[in-house]
């Protein structure tokens, strides 16, 4: 989304991870065939787990990928602080909220892994090249 070379085979959406979210969530991928990835036995993602709630992540495999949707992300915060850190993109005529390469950049940081300050790395190099072209 900011121009990193670097990709992952996961779509990573942060959400309120209630009841109620969890039921829409259920109801937008039931016909995908989710399951939940981090389970050896690849268990589905039923109803009545989303309306027990009480999830802080959900990583699913569907028909089209893997998703995982997170109640909060490392070094930004809950789904109302991620909003409050993200900027609007338009991508293939939608519009959607993604976490500014600043957020971004945090969040790689403090997870720490070894591909997340590589990750590091190459975001501050854009985004430094950005602050250079607008400026």
């Amino acid at each position: 989304m900011h121009g990193s070379a670097l990709m992952t085979r996961d779509v990573d959406v942060v959400c309120a991870l209630d009841a109620e979210n969890l039921v829409r969530i259920h109801t937008a991928l039931d016909k995908l065939h989710p399951v939940h990835r981090m389970t050896p036995a690849k268990l589905p993602f039923t109803r009545d787990q989303a309306m027990s709630g009480g999830l802080k992540y959900l990583y699913l495999t569907t028909d089209w990928g893997q998703l995982d949707c997170l109640g909060e992300v490392k070094g930004v915060g809950d789904y109302k602080a991620c909003l409050g850190s993200s900027e609007i993109l338009e991508i293939d005529g939608q519009s959607m909220h993604v976490l500014s390469i600043d957020a971004l950049i945090q969040a790689k940081r403090a997870m720490g892994r070894p591909r997340d300050l590589h990750a590091v790395l190459e975001l501050e190099a854009i985004r430094d090249q950005q602050r250079k072209s607008n400026s």
